[in-house]
């Protein structure tokens, strides 16, 4: 992936492109001429860039949330097993999702200029989307000032605790927005412009509910804001509800197998190219023996949808940071399927994850736990089982016999710790399929507890953080050293 800096990510606006090869949706001809382009052209290309920064390039949170390991057929890269990596590690996560800020910023401003409240509003929901996950991953980051590059070619800094603070408005701004909407004025979006939920503004409002509940929780361990009573009594009151059966905010513009250009971008990252090779990658990521240890302990069949039997007909895994072949336990190779076995890289033309209905019905059967929200507990919890089953191809009544099973860490009606339950279930269910919502759900809570991290002698604790990017360093320097000694211990504001 080509790194971008923030400061050249905003001044040169290009639009759709989500990799470093054309992109079908690439709609300027010269990546390096400013173009204009109407508001209704740029959203599936925005969108379809946000579900690419959500479903690749977090392999970090793969290793670290104990699903992914490294093949005994490579030699492991010593500061990354050992958790001394340098500020040029994952950097793209910070210039992809500032990438997509910048077109949902052009579309919210195009749209609000045209009266289309519509538009406007799934602009403001996905910056909201997009603005915290940066902010989850890195705290203060260029906030106020970020899209305004002539008056500020280096922004500053905002707080991470101000930066919630305005998204949670952002979301309000959003909800009223599409309330607002008038379809004899405007028309609704198309399946083709909007391509997560082909113009139903019901779902985009249960979206923006949802993504609310997701923030608000991220106060579990801190002290409450002044704002936060309210916002949570918007949630409540708000008719709409959220992503509930069937309802997964999915994105895809029309992957097929007909080019590179065109596949799904997880098949294309881990699995094979239109011609059916398989990609570098495909050979190097394996799985995590936690992870393959979690579900053949608990008779999980979703084992198959994450990862494929090794040669022996068998699922293992290999522990991250042990270094030898010696050290490492099998030949399982993580997500890899035959057009005959259902898989995490299933077809080149699946859809691609931003908010899932069984991460909404995880989310909702935790605020019920929490007291935040009302609703059936294990009601909600079995429904998020349900449909984490029906994604990896399995029936209710594989469901069903899953969750009847005595052990703790899966049957709600006889746990002794519900939320123990709840989120280790949750990060049984979304594996690799959004690793940051995992991650940031073990900051905040710390379940499951016995991740092994890395193995590696020298390894310490599960970092806390990413570094911030040589390319902000290199461009934005006196904002960046402005924020102290920032360590990949430095905690986000509401990490416990």
């Amino acid at each position: 992936m080509k790194k971008i800096s923030h400061i050249l990510l905003i001044a040169l606006f290009t639009i759709g492109a989500t990799s470093c090869r054309k992109s079908f949706l690439d709609v300027n001809n010269n990546p390096n001429q400013t173009t204009s382009a109407s508001y209704q052209l740029v959203l599936p290309a925005a969108l379809n860039s946000t579900a690419y920064y959500v479903t690749t390039g977090n392999e970090f949170a793969n290793y670290w949330m104990g699903t992914w390991a490294i093949s005994n057929s490579y030699v492991p890269i010593s500061t990354e097993i050992t958790f001394t990596f340098s500020n040029a590690y994952h950097q793209d996560r910070w210039s992809g999702f500032y990438y997509s800020i910048n077109n949902f910023n052009y579309i919210d401003q195009a749209a609000t200029a045209s009266s289309d409240y519509f538009y406007a509003g799934i602009a403001k929901a996905m910056k909201v989307y997009c603005y915290q996950n940066l902010v989850d991953i890195y705290g203060n980051i260029p906030y106020s000032q970020a899209l305004q590059i002539s008056s500020y070619p280096r922004p500053k800094y905002d707080a991470d605790t101000a930066i919630y603070a305005s998204l949670f408005k952002q979301l309000d701004s959003a909800r009223t927005l599409i309330n607002n909407w008038n379809a004899d004025l405007t028309p609704a979006p198309t399946e083709t412009s909007d391509i997560m939920f082909s113009g139903s503004n019901s779902l985009w409002l249960k979206f923006i509910n949802t993504l609310e509940l997701r923030m608000l929780l991220r106060f579990t361990n801190i002290a409450k804001p002044a704002y936060y009573d309210a916002e949570l009594s918007i949630v409540n009151n708000d008719a709409n509800g959220f992503l509930g059966v069937g309802e997964s905010a999915l994105s895809n513009p029309g992957y097929s197998s007909s080019a590179d250009a065109k596949l799904n971008p997880f098949y294309a990252a881990y699995g094979y190219n239109a011609a059916g090779n398989v990609t570098d990658n495909y050979g190097y990521y394996r799985a995590n023996a936690y992870a393959i240890d979690f579900y053949n302990s608990n008779n999980d069949p979703r084992i198959g949808f994450f990862y494929a039997a090794n040669a022996l007909g068998n699922f293992a895994g290999n522990d991250f940071g042990v270094q030898g072949t010696a050290a490492n336990k099998d030949i399982s190779g993580i997500g890899i399927s035959s057009s005959t076995q259902i898989g995490i890289i299933d077809k080149p033309s699946q859809s691609s994850p931003i908010l899932t209905s069984f991460e909404s019905l995880f989310l909702q059967s935790e605020a019920v736990q929490r007291g935040l929200i009302s609703g059936d507990l294990k009601e909600l919890y079995k429904s998020a089982l349900q449909e984490s089953f029906a994604y990896c191809g399995l029936t209710k009544t594989d469901a069903t016999t899953y969750y009847s099973q005595s052990s703790d860490l899966v049957n709600i009606d006889s746990t002794a710790d519900p939320l123990k339950t709840i989120l280790t279930q949750k990060w049984a269910s979304i594996n690799a399929i959004n690793p940051l919502e995992v991650y940031a759900d073990y900051r905040r809570t710390k379940i499951p507890a016995d991740l092994p991290g890395s193995k590696a002698k020298s390894a310490g604790a599960i970092p806390l953080r990413l570094l911030y990017p040589q390319t902000e360093i290199s461009t934005n320097p006196d904002n960046v050293k402005a924020q102290g000694g920032i360590n990949i211990y430095s905690k986000i504001f509401w990490v416990k």
